[in-house]
């Protein structure tokens, strides 16, 4: 469930092994308590594939272009995106210029692990020609 936090995905319950005195101010001992936890929502490890993060991508320059990579995974995962070490944000659209266009190393992280995928943008320049610079 989007937003859902990750330490609201496990049940805690606690199991007794004998019922309370019946006495009001009783409890018992701690050491009759075993927590165990219980997921409420399945969890899966990153994955990053064509469907959400196309390996090959076309920008136009001069419009708007957009690194397109989502994730799945439960807990959702973070996208990072980058290049030559600058970092680009996947999933915001940006003016598309000649100088975006290259293989940008993407990478999905939650607490179960990480996903990498390799994703080449081409910008076609207002001539008509593509380009993958890099």
């Amino acid at each position: 469930y989007p937003g859902f936090s990750p330490l609201l995905s496990h049940l805690f319950l606690t199991l007794i092994t004998d019922f309370p005195h019946p006495y009001l101010g009783f409890s018992p001992p701690l050491s009759r308590f075993f927590p165990i936890l219980i997921p409420l929502f399945p969890t899966a490890m990153p994955q990053l594939d064509s469907a959400g993060c196309p390996g090959q991508q076309n920008w136009t320059e001069g419009q708007e272009g957009t690194l397109q990579c989502q994730a799945g995974g439960r807990p959702q995962p973070k996208v990072e995106c980058s290049r030559d070490g600058n970092s680009i944000p996947a999933g915001t659209p940006r003016p598309a210029d000649r100088a975006h266009a290259g293989t940008y190393r993407c990478r999905a992280t939650n607490t179960l692990g990480t996903a990498e995928r390799n994703v080449t943008v081409w910008v076609q320049c207002g001539c008509g020609v593509l380009g993958a610079g890099g």
